[in-house]
C-alpha cells in the first residue's frame, strides 16, 4: 500500500499529526488507535516535505520488537530508505554514539559489563570502609542491612541522571529550606490541634513561597532543570492543606499534613521527615560517588551507565552536542510515558536550547504508564509540555483494535485513577471510540470458589474455544505475576494445550548445573585429601541416571562400604561395576592443579575426548546431548545448552584470575547461594507461535493484541488497595521522587487497564474466593462496581481429587514438546548474519550447516583454544591503540600497547604454561608489527567500528559486523577497510596447502562482505568502498616482513556473493540445513559447495 492511499485512510487527529511537521508536538495516543502507522506516515511525509536525509531523522523506542515493527512499516512505505532512518531503542542509540565517536569515549574502550554479584562486592567492600557512626554500617547477623536498598538506589540515582555533585546540591538546598521554617512548625503544633492551629498554619506557606522567590536565579542555578525546590513543593502542600480545613471548617487535613510530613524528633519536637532521611539519602549519595569511581578505575560499566556517558559526553563536549543536534534534524519518541529522567535528558541534549520550537514529537498516554520499576516517569509528559513550551498537542482517540464494550470496561476502570493527564490539562478528553467490529465480543468477570478452580476453569474454556475452530495463537492469558502462570500450566497440559512462555529461570536450579557442582566438589575435596567430603557427595553423584548406575548396585555399594566400614570411594575402586567411574574421579581429581578452569568443566561434562585415558564412562554430555534427545524434545536440549552457555560466559566475566581453578568455580556457585543473587536465564519464546496459546505478564503484554484474553487472579491482593510493598528504609525527599512508583494503587490501575485493553473480541477476568492456603480473597477494588457470574464447584469427590492433584504436580507435569523450529523461531526473528557466521555454514571442513547449527543458532558451550584468546589479545590491544590515538592525538608507546596486550591475554585465563607462550609470543609480533606499521595509524581511523545499528538489509537478509580499522575520508567520501590476522602470513591469495586456501578463500570473503555492509549502511552507503587489506599482525618467519594483502573486487562479483548471502539467508531463516556428506570436506567441496547453492541445486 503505498504513501497516498495509506494517508487517505488516516482519521482527522492521525492525519494532523502526520502534517504537523516543524515544532514541538505532543500526541496522545492511547490503546489501539495506531500510533506505529502515526510514526512510520509521519517519518514518510518529513520526507516528502523537506529535503531532509533519512539518517537525519531519530525514532527512539524502548524494545527491539517495537523498532523492528516500525521499520518494517517504514519498508512498506517508502522502500529501501527505511533501513536508513535511524530507528534505535535509547540503549542502542546511546551503544551507536559511543561507536561513532570513540574519541569521546576511549576510556571505556576496554570497559566490561558489571554483573549483580560484583555490585554486591563493590558495594560491601565501600561498607566495609564507612566508619561505624555511619548510619549505613549496620549489621545484622553479619550482613550489612542496607546493602540490597544501595544497589536499587544507586540504579534509582543513575536513571534520573544526576550525578552525586548534582544530587548534594538538591540535598543542601531542601536542607536549608527546612532548617528555616522548622522553628515555625513546631510552633504551630506544640500545642493540640485546633481551630486556632489553621490560622497559624496559613501564614507559614507565604513565609516558605518567599523563601523559593529569594535568588531565584542563583537558586535555579544550583538545581538541576528536572527538580522543582523544596520550599516550592512544601509551600503547595501547605496551602492545599491550609484551604481544604477552611473549606471544610475542620482540623483533620491538618492532622493528615502533618502525620504525612512530620515526626518528633529525640526531644519529642515535630521536625520534617524529610530533615531526618537526609542523614541516610547523604550517606547513599557517598557510597553512589565511591561505587561510580571504582568502576571506573576497574574499567566496568552497568547497564544505566550507556546513556550516562552520553549525557556526560554531551555536557562536557560542546562540540559533539552540537554535532548531534546538527545530524539529527527531527526526533521521534515511541512510548514516551516508558522514559526516565536520564533519558529525558539525552533528549534535551539533542534538542538545542536556542531553538524555541525544535522539530521533536513525543508520542505517548499516561494511562499506559507502567513501567516506573525501571525507572520510568509518568511526569515526563508534563516535563516535556513545561521544556518545549507547551507544544502542540493532538489526542488520538478511535480505536481499531477493542470491540466498544471492552473499551467501556477499561474506561471504568482507568477513570477510577487520581493521577492523570485528563484531571490536569482542561478540555482534554481520552474518551476512545470503538471502530472494531463487535460481532462476537463480550466482556465477563467470572468467580469461581477456590484458586485450583480458577485455573481448571480458564484450562477447560480455553480448550472448548480451540475445539470450536479458534486458533490457540489468538488466545492468551495475563496474570499479575510470573507465579500465577506457573501454576496454571500443569491445568493447561493436562488439556493437551501447548503453550507459548517466556520463563526468566535460575540456572543454579538446573538438573545439569547441580549434578557439575556435585562433581567439582568431589574431585576439589579428593584432590585436598577432604575424604570425607567426597564421601558425602559420592551416593547423591551415583544415583544420577546420567551415569546409568542401577539402583540395586547402588544399594548393594552402600551396604559393602558400611559392612567393610570404608569409603565409599575405597569401595568403588574395589566394585567392578563402579571401578571405572572411580578411577575417572580420581584422573579428574589430578586435573584440579594442573588444567585451566574451563577444560575441567569440560573434563567433568564429557565434552572432551581423552585419548590417553582407557577408561569409559557414560557422561553428562552423552546423557543431556544425544541426538535422540534433540529430536525427542528439542526445548530442554536447549535449556539445558543454554544453562550452560549462561554459566560459562557468568564466569568468564566474573572471575578475574589469572589462572582461574576449579575451587574459584565453586567460590563462584557459593557466593551467589550466600548472596541470594540468581544466575538468570531468559526462555525466550516468539510473540506468537503457531498453534500455541500465550501466557503473559501483563507488563509483557504491552503493545500486543489477541482475539481473546484471559485476566487471571483479578484479587485486590495482587491488584488493588490490599497489594503489600516493602517499605523503604532510605527516604527520598518530597522533590526527589526517584523511587519506583509500581506499589501505588494507580500504578496497578494502569496495570490492569493494559491488560485489558490487549483484548480485540472477549475479555474474561477471572478471580477466586479463597487462594492456595484457604484464606479468602475479594476481587480488585477497581472491579466492585462490576456484576460477576458466578461459575459453580463440582460436588463430584473424585473431579476435586483430580483437581488438587493437577495442583500438586505442578513441578511434574511434562508440557507439550514443540518443534526445533519453534523454539528458534525467537532468535531467528532478529538473527543478524555476520561474515564470520556465513564462513562456518559454508566451511565443509569443519562442518559447514551443522557446525553453523551448532555453535551460532544453539551457541553450544565450549571452552576457547589457547590460539584463539591470543588473537582475541591482540586485537584488543591494537583495538585500544587506536582509541586512544582518536582521543588523545597521539598514538601509545610500544611499551603502552604492550601493557594493553598483557592485561587482556591474563584476562583469557590460560594455563600458566600457554600464558607464558603467547605472552612472549605476542610481545614480540607486536613489537616487530609497531616498529614497521605505526604510520598506518591515523586518529581519524575508527576502530572496531559496530554495523549491527546501521539497519544493513540485502533483500530479506539482516547483516552485521564488526571492522577493525576504517580509514574514512570525509571530503572525498570514501572507505577503506582493515582486518587484522594473527596467525602464519601469507604473501598471496592463492594459498598452498588445503587448509590455507580455504583459510584465504574465507578472508577473501570477509572482506566482500564488509564492502556489502557498507555500502547498505544507514551512516557510510553514500560513502565509496575503495578496498580491503588483510593486516597480518606477526612477521613473516623467513624474512621478518610484516605482510598485507588488498583486494577490490568487481560488481559482478559482489552481485554474485548478494545472491548467496541471500541463498543462505533463505536456508538459515528456514532451518533447511543442507546434507553435506556427499562433498569432499576440502576446498574443491566448499567451492563446489557454493556452486551448487548459487545453482539452486541443494
Amino acid at each position: 500500500m503505498d504513501f497516498n492511499t495509506r494517508y487517505a485512510k488516516l482519521n482527522d487527529n492521525q492525519r494532523q499529526a502526520v502534517d504537523y511537521i516543524h515544532g514541538s508536538l505532543l500526541v496522545i495516543a492511547g490503546p489501539g488507535t495506531g500510533k506505529t502507522e502515526l510514526l512510520s506516515m509521519r517519518t514518510a511525509q518529513i520526507l516528502r516535505q523537506t529535503d531532509t536525509l533519512p539518517n537525519s531523522i531519530l525514532c527512539l523506542t524502548f524494545t527491539e520488537s517495537g523498532a523492528t515493527n516500525m521499520r518494517q512499516r517504514l519498508r512498506q512505505i517508502i522502500g529501501e530508505d527505511a533501513y536508513k532512518i535511524a530507528i534505535h531503542t535509547f540503549h542502542s542509540f546511546g551503544t551507536e554514539i559511543i561507536n561513532q565517536h570513540r574519541e569521546y569515549f576511549f576510556r571505556g574502550a576496554d570497559a566490561q559489563p558489571v554483573d549483580e554479584l560484583t555490585q554486591y562486592q563493590i558495594i560491601s567492600g565501600i561498607l566495609e570502609g564507612l566508619d561505624w557512626r555511619n548510619p549505613l554500617s549496620a549489621k545484622n547477623n553479619g550482613e550489612f542491612v542496607y546493602i540490597k536498598d544501595l544497589i536499587r538506589i544507586i540504579s534509582e540515582f543513575k536513571q534520573s541522571g544526576l550525578t552525586p555533585s548534582e544530587l548534594r546540591a538538591i540535598i543542601e538546598d531542601n536542607q536549608s529550606t527546612i532548617a528555616e521554617i522548622t522553628p515555625d512548625i513546631q510552633q504551630v503544633f506544640s500545642a493540640k490541634i485546633s481551630k486556632k492551629t489553621i490560622e497559624m498554619f496559613a501564614p507559614i506557606a507565604e513565609k516558605i513561597a518567599n523563601l523559593a522567590a529569594k535568588n531565584p536565579d542563583e537558586k535555579n542555578s544550583k538545581l538541576p532543570a528536572s527538580i522543582t525546590p523544596y520550599a516550592n513543593v512544601l509551600a503547595l502542600s501547605i496551602v492545599h492543606a491550609a484551604q481544604e480545613a477552611i473549606d471544610e471548617n475542620s482540623t483533620k487535613p491538618l492532622t493528615a499534613w502533618k502525620n504525612k510530613w512530620c515526626e518528633k524528633n529525640a526531644n519529642g519536637e515535630f521536625v520534617l521527615k524529610d530533615f531526618t532521611a537526609a542523614e541516610k539519602l547523604s550517606a547513599a549519595i557517598d557510597v553512589y560517588e565511591k561505587y561510580v569511581n571504582i568502576l571506573s578505575e576497574r574499567s566496568l560499566f552497568d547497564y544505566d551507565d550507556m546513556i550516562l556517558s552520553v549525557i556526560q559526553a554531551c555536557e562536557s563536549h560542546p562540540e559533539l552536542r552540537a554535532n548531534l543536534q546538527e545530524q539529527f534534524q527531527f526526533i521521534m519518541i515511541d512510548e514516551f510515558q516508558d522514559t526516565n529522567l536520564a533519558q529525558l535528558r539525552l533528549l534535551f541534549n539533542l534538542t538545542s536550547e536556542n531553538d524555541d520550537n525544535p522539530n521533536i514529537m513525543a508520542v505517548g498516554d499516561d494511562d499506559q504508564a507502567i513501567f516506573s520499576f525501571q525507572g520510568a516517569d509518568v511526569g515526563n509528559i508534563q516535563r516535556f509540555r513545561q521544556h518545549y513550551h507547551d507544544p502542540k498537542i493532538i489526542v488520538l482517540t478511535d480505536n481499531y483494535r477493542s470491540a466498544e464494550n471492552i473499551l467501556s470496561s477499561a474506561r471504568d476502570v482507568i477513570t477510577q485513577g487520581a493521577d492523570r493527564l485528563e484531571n490536569t490539562i482542561d478540555g482534554l478528553s481520552k474518551q476512545l471510540t470503538a471502530h472494531a467490529n463487535s460481532e462476537g465480543s463480550k466482556v465477563e468477570i467470572q468467580e469461581f470458589s477456590s484458586v485450583s478452580e480458577e485455573r481448571a476453569g480458564i484450562a477447560k474454556q480455553i480448550a472448548e474455544l480451540i475445539k470450536n475452530g479458534e486458533k490457540p495463537e489468538n488466545i492468551t492469558i495475563i496474570a499479575r505475576h510470573h507465579k500465577e502462570l506457573i501454576e496454571i500450566l500443569p491445568h493447561l497440559y493436562k488439556e493437551n494445550l501447548f503453550v507459548n512462555y517466556e520463563r526468566h529461570d535460575d540456572i543454579l536450579e538446573q538438573d545439569i548445573i547441580q549434578i557439575l557442582d556435585k562433581l567439582a566438589r568431589t574431585v576439589v575435596a579428593i584432590s585436598q585429601n577432604n575424604l570425607d567430603v567426597a564421601n558425602s557427595l559420592l551416593p547423591e553423584i551415583t544415583v544420577h541416571p546420567a551415569f546409568g548406575f542401577s539402583a540395586l548396585d547402588i544399594w548393594k555399594l552402600s551396604l559393602q562400604a558400611y559392612k567393610n566400614r570404608q569409603l565409599w570411594m575405597e569401595s568403588m575402586l574395589a566394585n567392578s561395576v563402579f571401578k571405572e567411574f572411580a578411577e575417572w574421579l580420581l584422573e579428574r581429581a589430578k586435573d584440579v592443579p594442573n588444567l585451566p578452569l574451563e577444560e575441567q568443566l569440560d573434563n567433568l561434562l564429557g565434552l572432551t575426548n581423552d585419548e590417553s585415558s582407557d577408561l569409559q564412562v557414560n557422561s553428562l554430555a552423552n546423557f543431556y546431548f544425544s541426538p535422540e534427545k534433540l529430536d525427542k524434545n528439542p526445548e530442554a536440549y536447549l535449556t539445558i545448552l543454554e544453562s550452560l552457555r549462561t554459566l560459562r560466559q557468568k564466569l568468564r566475566d566474573r572471575i578475574t584470575d589469572k589462572n582461574p581453578t576449579l575451587e574459584n568455580f565453586l567460590e563462584f556457585i557459593d557466593l551467589h547461594i550466600s548472596t541470594k543473587t540468581r544466575l538468570t536465564q531468559i526462555r525466550t519464546h516468539a510473540s506468537s507461535l503457531s498453534g500455541a496459546i500465550n501466557l503473559m505478564t501483563a507488563h509483557k503484554s504491552k503493545g500486543l493484541e489477541f482475539p481473546h484474553v484471559f485476566v487471571i487472579g483479578a484479587v485486590d491482593s495482587a491488584w488493588g488497595e490490599k497489594v503489600r510493598s516493602r517499605s523503604r528504609i532510605i527516604r527520598y525527599p518530597a522533590n526527589l521522587q526517584l523511587q519506583p512508583a509500581g506499589a501505588t494503587y494507580d500504578e496497578r490501575l494502569r496495570l490492569f487497564f493494559v491488560a485489558m485493553t490487549r483484548a480485540k473480541t472477549t475479555l474474561t477476568m477471572t478471580y477466586s474466593q479463597t487462594n492456595d492456603s484457604g484464606s479468602d480473597t475479594i476481587i480488585a477494588s477497581f472491579l466492585t462496581n462490576c456484576t460477576p457470574t458466578i461459575i459453580p464447584t463440582s460436588d463430584d469427590p473424585a473431579e476435586q481429587i483430580e483437581l488438587a492433584e493437577t495442583d500438586w504436580t505442578t513441578r511434574l507435569t511434562s508440557p507439550i514438546v514443540p518443534e526445533l523450529k519453534d523454539l528458534l523461531t525467537p532468535a531467528l526473528e532478529t538473527y543478524k548474519l555476520s561474515a564470520t557466521h556465513l564462513n562456518n555454514f559454508l566451511d565443509i571442513s569443519r562442518g559447514g550447516p551443522q557446525n553453523f547449527l551448532l555453535n551460532n543458532l544453539l551457541h553450544f558451550p565450549s571452552a576457547k583454544n589457547s590460539a584463539a584468546a591470543y588473537g582475541t589479545a591482540i586485537h584488543s590491544s591494537l583495538q585500544q591503540a587506536h582509541c586512544s590515538f582518536s582521543a588523545d592525538h597521539q598514538l601509545p608507546s610500544t611499551e603502552q600497547i604492550l601493557q594493553f596486550f598483557q592485561k587482556s591475554l591474563e584476562s583469557q585465563h590460560l594455563p600458566a604454561d600457554d600464558f607464558q607462550l603467547y605472552l612472549d609470543k605476542g610481545k614480540s609480533a607486536l613489537t616487530a608489527f609497531l616498529n614497521a606499521k605505526s604510520s598506518d595509524f591515523h586518529d581519524t581511523d575508527l576502530a572496531e567500528l559496530d554495523f549491527s545499528n546501521q539497519g544493513v538489509i540485502i533483500d530479506n537478509a539482516r547483516l552485521t559486523g564488526k571492522l577493525d580499522v576504517v580509514d574514512i575520508d570525509k571530503q572525498n567520501k570514501t572507505i577503506f577497510v582493515t582486518d587484522y590476522k594473527t596467525g602464519k602470513p601469507s604473501h598471496s591469495w592463492k594459498g598452498s596447502a588445503d587448509y590455507e586456501k580455504i583459510k584465504l578463500h574465507k578472508y577473501r570473503q570477509q572482506l566482500i562482505f564488509y564492502q556489502l555492509l557498507v555500502e547498505h549502511s544507514r551512516d557510510y552507503g553514500n560513502f565509496t568502498f575503495t578496498g580491503g587489506r588483510l593486516q597480518f599482525v606477526e612477521p613473516d618467519m623467513k624474512t621478518g616482513d610484516i605482510l598485507s594483502l588488498e583486494d577490490t573486487f568487481s560488481r559482478e562479483e559482489l552481485t554474485e556473493f548478494t545472491q548467496l548471502i541471500e541463498i543462505i539467508w533463505q536456508k538459515i531463516t528456514t532451518l533447511d540445513l543442507p546434507d553435506i556428506s556427499d562433498y569432499s570436506a576440502d576446498y574443491r567441496g566448499m567451492l563446489q559447495f557454493e556452486k551448487d547453492l548459487l545453482a539452486g541445486e541443494i
